[in-house]
């Protein structure tokens, strides 16, 4: 047993003291004659009450309220007592359901094991006690705030899924610590494997961390590399597979072509830690190849990966710009999009045509240099390389028209209130898309070795980027200098949102089930897509394959962590939490009925 409030615990003495002196105290009297003494009987009590430092005799009062006080006293020193549990008063549960939770090498898996854990947690919970749970998946969610009703909790956790996708440990806790790190006696409950990135920038406040480990064993292979290359003999496709786990395992391969299995092959046992590929030759024509792994491991996440061979399925983009976050948004939720940011051109990107790291360059309120990027999208400041010329400036022009083209499709600047535009003549290749009383809006320059587009005026500048059209404008931009209309299968990592320019109900159907997607104004974020495996997401009569598949090194490396670097020091994993339970309550119930019958004592002998 130990005390919350020890020092509550000294005022047993001077209070039990004064009691004492209470009961030694001399009355003062003063003298009342009276008209017989036969109507007093004998106080031998009084008299010896009276009697200054006489020898105490039993007495019950006084007992009953030494009692009373020691049990206050004990009551205020919050005694605690030490109990196998999760939970205390106030608990944030902590759940990961990334992929490494799949691994089954606890029956049926890591993530059910967690979560009957967390179950049990809720139904051995108080009355007094408060709970809540986060669900750390791709996107930290809350599952149910701080509460005490066990059967919607129960419920609601029931709901949770496992997923395929990279867990964000550290947004999670950082979550739970936002909720109860400033209250007295909370705690944070972790629940995971600790497979997962370093969690910095986290503070827990007030709350204890508690970290439960899950899963004991490694044994796993996965599929790190799939992909194709032109080689002197042909386009090739490789394939390679990597041991994770500290013995050999064997398996089998299977590669696909557009849906149809080309090769089979025995995986031989590969040594711990090691690697091995298997290469053959990719049937001419093919776009989507895909590998199968089949193995006698505890994760079947990574045994599944996808390379796309079109143009328009993957683009590496390099946003040159001072800061705009709608630009930055919108061009990371395109699923196609893989986006570095800078406020300056690198000089290995400057210059001629092809042979750079990009495929597509998009300047934002920073002149337009000539790079080697096969498409180029200007916002704001024309250069020496861009199809039209500025000539002056114009504030507040209206707009007037634009062309029936793909690039306008569905955009509408109709209302779109522009502070500032560069007027400019347009070149020799350059085609007016849009136009306002200021001149040209929207040019495009379409040549064989690039395409570029010039939006005249900076985003910031407008209130474009909150109309429908903002979004829809950069697909068709990126469709148009990639190339073409956007493929119609995409690559993405489970879990990782993405959009398309949308305006009606989608449907998404995968191996987790159908999901009725709505859309936000005229874009659709795809977050549903969290399992592994082909998807068909449905947009009116057309039908997209939405491909998923997990590459991760950190989820594929499932050795659970026993010690986590967090809140500023190392947690280590413990078997069987503790929990301290108060008794005060009782204690103070107990007072209370013993002053009753001390009062009741005291009244009777009156």
């Amino acid at each position: 047993m130990s005390f919350q409030n020890g020092a509550a615990l000294a005022w047993l003495i001077p209070l039990a003291g004064i009691i004492i002196l209470l009961y030694l105290l001399k009355m003062r009297r003063r003298d009342v004659r009276v008209p017989a003494t036969f109507l007093w009987p004998a106080r031998v009590e009084e008299i010896r009450a009276n009697a200054l430092f006489q020898k105490l005799r039993p007495n019950w009062l006084l007992f009953l309220q030494l009692l009373a006080l020691a049990l206050v006293c004990f009551g205020m020193a919050r005694p605690q007592t030490q109990q196998k549990g999760l939970t205390g008063e106030i608990t944030v549960l902590v759940l990961d359901s990334s992929a490494s939770m799949s691994a089954t090498d606890i029956a049926p898996s890591r993530f059910e094991e967690a979560k009957k854990l967390a179950k049990e947690a809720i139904q051995s919970s108080r009355a007094g006690d408060r709970l809540a749970l986060i669900e750390a998946g791709a996107t930290p969610k809350v599952i149910f705030p701080l509460g005490n009703d066990q059967a919607k909790q129960v419920r609601l956790l029931d709901a949770v899924k496992p997923t395929d996708s990279e867990g964000e440990v550290g947004d999670a806790l950082r979550l739970a610590a936002a909720l109860v790190g400033t209250q007295d006696g909370a705690r944070i409950v972790l629940l995971s494997d600790g497979v997962f990135e370093k969690v910095t920038n986290f503070t827990r406040g007030k709350a204890a961390l508690v970290y439960k480990s899950i899963g004991d064993q490694d044994d796993n292979l996965s599929i790190s590399a799939l992909g194709t290359a032109e080689t002197a003999t042909g386009r090739q496709l490789f394939c390679g597979i990597k041991n994770h786990s500290s013995k050999p395992i064997d398996g089998s391969l299977t590669l696909y072509a557009d849906g149809e299995a080309i090769a089979s092959t025995k995986v031989p046992g590969i040594a711990p830690n090691g690697q091995w590929g298997h290469t053959i030759a990719a049937p001419a024509g093919a776009k989507v190849f895909e590998a199968k792994l089949t193995a006698s491991d505890m994760l079947k996440s990574d045994n599944y990966a996808v390379s796309i061979n079109d143009p328009g399925a993957s683009l590496r983009v390099l946003l040159v710009s001072k800061g705009n976050p709608f630009l930055e948004k919108a061009l990371f939720l395109d699923p196609r999009v893989t986006l570095d940011r800078t406020t300056e051109v690198p000089p290995q990107e400057m210059g001629g045509i092809g042979g750079g790291t990009y495929d597509v360059v998009v300047f934002d309120g920073i002149e337009e240099q000539p790079v080697k990027a096969r498409g180029v999208i200007t916002f704001g400041s024309p250069g020496p390389s861009s199809p039209a010329k500025a000539t002056g400036s114009a504030a507040k022009p209206q707009f007037l028209s634009a062309e029936k083209s793909d690039l306008m499709r569905g955009v509408d600047f109709e209302g779109v209130f522009i502070e500032k535009q560069t007027q400019v003549q347009p070149t020799a290749t350059g085609k007016v898309q849009a136009e306002t009383s200021a001149g040209p809006l929207v040019i495009s320059s379409e040549r064989p070795d690039k395409r570029q587009i010039l939006v005249t005026f900076e985003p910031l500048n407008s209130d474009f980027p909150l109309q429908v059209g903002f979004p829809i404008l950069l697909a068709n931009a990126l469709d148009f200098v990639a190339g073409g209309n956007s493929s119609q299968a995409l690559a993405v990592k489970p879990g990782q949102p993405f959009s398309l320019p949308w305006t009606k109900e989608a449907q998404l159907t995968g191996p987790s089930g159908t999901h009725t997607l709505s859309p936000t104004g005229s874009t659709l974020v795809i977050r549903e897509a969290k399992t592994v495996g082909k998807h068909a997401l449905k947009l009116g009569e057309t039908t997209k394959d939405i491909y998923v598949a997990l590459k991760s090194d950190r989820e594929s490396n499932i050795e659970p962590a026993k010690n986590l670097p967090l809140g500023g020091g190392e947690v280590k994993a413990t078997q069987t939490p503790l929990r301290f339970a108060d008794f005060w309550r009782p204690l103070a119930l107990l007072a209370l009925l013993v002053l009753a019958g001390e009062w009741w004592l005291f009244a009777r002998r009156s």
